[in-house]
């Protein structure tokens, strides 16, 4: 799909992927927060008389702040920010949440979806590729679509995909059937590099087809998990700007529905693994 340039990463030649599947979601850059004005300025006794750390006490502990300082502790001329634990993350204990995620969606019944589209608007692009997986990586759904629509030069450029690829391929009218037996299940989780935008591109879809009250219905009988959210936990990187984990790009995509899905299915894997890992290296997923 297409992505704006200021969110594009480097692209490798042949086919890219869209941000369909998510893959291709900046990297946002974080900058230091702004210590309020008024700040009281303590000593280091009343610091520790408050519960207040620095950073570095904090980073000793494995944990992050994630809301402003309450204080700035004055040592030798330097100011130093003080936080509060209530105003901290534990970044073990979300590391070991993706973890036990990572391994109950392998053990589970979970499939894996990836989407390639015409553009980067859920409501109004379309979808030109679909793909589902098992856990298993076994593939349950893989098809082009002809979207009723050029593909713009801009969306090509990223997914590959031209007007000549999908010409004569079905309308997602026809695939509908086939995606909805796949992805359903009893309590079947379906795993998206950021579902909220393919949930939102399939809702958009399945509405043109039926209706915006049987999209509705039909996206909320599904489970979403983001596969993206989950993967910010364990990296344990904080976005100071938008108050949320840092978005991180898909490791090790090949640019195409179902090579993302593998991607994805690795990644998973790589995360249930890793209890006794040292620092995740995302190197190790890229082929």
């Amino acid at each position: 799909m297409l992505v704006p340039a200021r969110l594009r990463p480097t692209v490798r030649r042949g086919r890219s992927k869209s941000v369909g599947g998510g893959c291709y979601i900046a990297i946002m850059t974080t900058s230091p927060a702004v210590p309020p004005e008024g700040l009281p300025r303590l000593t280091w006794r009343q610091a520790m008389t408050r519960d207040l750390r620095t950073k570095g006490q904090l980073a000793k502990r494995r944990r992050l702040p994630v809301r402003p300082p309450a204080a700035l502790v004055v040592i030798d001329g330097r100011e130093f920010e003080l936080y509060r634990d209530r105003d901290t993350i534990d970044l073990e204990a979300e590391r070991w949440r993706s973890i036990r995620w990572a391994d109950e969606m392998l053990r589970s019944n979970a499939v894996i979806l990836d989407t390639e589209t015409t553009g980067t608007d859920p409501n109004t692009d379309r979808a030109v590729q679909i793909a589902v997986l098992d856990m298993r990586g076994n593939v349950l759904l893989d098809t082009l679509l002809d979207p009723g629509v050029p593909i713009p030069a801009e969306a090509s450029a990223i997914h590959g995909y031209l007007d000549a690829d999908v010409a004569g391929r079905p309308a997602f009218a026809e695939v509908l059937p086939r995606l909805s037996e796949v992805l359903a299940g009893p309590a079947r989780p379906v795993v998206v590099y950021n579902s909220r935008y393919d949930g939102r591109l399939l809702r958009a879809e399945v509405a043109r087809v039926r209706s915006l009250d049987y999209a509705m219905a039909w996206s909320r009988g599904f489970s979403w998990k983001c596969a993206m959210t989950v993967y910010g936990w364990f990296r344990g990187e904080w976005d100071e700007r938008r108050g949320d984990w840092r978005r991180h790009a898909l490791p090790g995509g090949d640019h195409n529905a179902v090579g993302d899905c593998r991607a994805v299915l690795r990644l998973i894997e790589a995360m249930a693994e890793a209890v006794d890992d040292p620092p995740f290296d995302p190197a190790a997923l890229d082929d």
